[in-house]
């Protein structure tokens, strides 16, 4: 275990690597309201100087010239990354969350209908049943709860609790097991309710399908959680690759830019956020680009964009 260090001796060993701090007391007060390990240890990778394999020299060593406001500023840029996106985000998931009650309550009318296997697709046992056990915990959790929450409010008064009454207690990762769970009529159907706002919107001829739809509830899905956890965003990169192909022709976008970075989400959001929150999402991304583009010289913000996957051209695609 790494032994305790003051914020002095943090300063120290920092300057003994090569980073600029010209005012101590400033480093401090960083320190003192972020924590050393989110701002230093989240944020130093891209200042490090790189052995020919592009991995961080040992000992580690700054890039001359790296000031501290530097990694800092890259930290508070995420930070407001983070806030930017979960704003939008939580506007799809309520949007999915809405769509998805309204569509299976449609269409299973029976009390509590989502903990009956039957009204399932039975294409993934294991997921349906999970899913199922997390819906029934959940109902089971907040019926016990003390305070008059709205599902033990239902269970109470009416004996059973409506799927859009239960959808607000469920998380996105839930929202998309529970789409991934139904069967293809339904999925189809909740993708032509967002192709009707797209047409709306875009005076689009095509239907987005469900394949799309799933592709951006999983990644709004992880960014999400990232946001909510504050962890690192702008180097976001999917492990398992979207529809790129069929995604690009949709959106009429490169393929290549659709690579599972940051970019992606912003692109796929387009399929399922509103016109005017969409257009709103991109000016909020371009002055966010804009006020920190002079606040980083060692590395270019440049670079920060490249590793988040906007081009140069990105704008124009919207």
């Amino acid at each position: 275990m790494k032994p305790f260090q003051t914020h002095r001796q943090q300063i120290t060993i920092l300057r003994g690597r090569g980073l600029t701090i010209d005012n101590g007391s400033t480093a401090m007060r960083i320190f003192e309201r972020e924590n050393y390990y989110n701002v230093i240890n989240g944020y130093k990778d891209l200042f490090l100087l790189k052995d020919q394999n592009g991995q961080a020299a040992s000992p580690e060593k700054y890039i001359p010239n790296t000031t501290i406001e530097e990694i800092y500023s890259l930290f508070t840029f995420d930070r407001e990354l983070r806030n930017l996106f979960l704003k939008y985000l939580l506007i799809f998931e309520n949007s999915m969350k809405s769509k998805i009650s309204y569509r299976f309550s449609e269409k299973f009318k029976e009390p509590h209908a989502y903990l009956l296997f039957k009204n399932y697709s039975s294409s993934n046992l294991n997921q349906v049943l999970n899913l199922i056990a997390i819906i029934s915990n959940k109902i089971k959790q907040k019926s016990s709860e003390k305070n008059n929450n709205s599902i033990k409010h239902y269970l109470t008064v009416h004996g059973n609790v409506p799927l859009w009454v239960l959808v607000n207690d469920l998380t996105l990762g839930n929202i998309s097991n529970f789409y991934q769970a139904i069967d293809a009529s339904l999925k189809d159907k909740i993708a032509k309710d967002f192709s009707l706002q797209f047409k709306r919107d875009y005076g689009a001829t095509f239907q987005i399908p469900k394949e799309s739809i799933v592709d951006v509830i999983k990644i709004a899905n992880l960014i999400r959680n990232l946001c909510a956890h504050e962890e690192r965003l702008y180097n976001f990169k999917l492990h398992h690759q979207t529809r790129t192909r069929h995604n690009s022709q949709l959106l009429s976008i490169p393929g290549n830019l659709l690579d599972g970075r940051l970019f992606t989400m912003f692109a796929l959001l387009k399929l399922v956020l509103p016109k005017k929150e969409h257009r709103e999402l991109k000016s909020s991304l371009d002055k966010l680009f804009n006020s920190y583009q002079n606040k980083l010289t060692t590395v270019p913000f440049a670079d920060i964009l490249t590793i988040m996957g906007f081009d140069v051209n990105w704008k124009t695609y919207f």
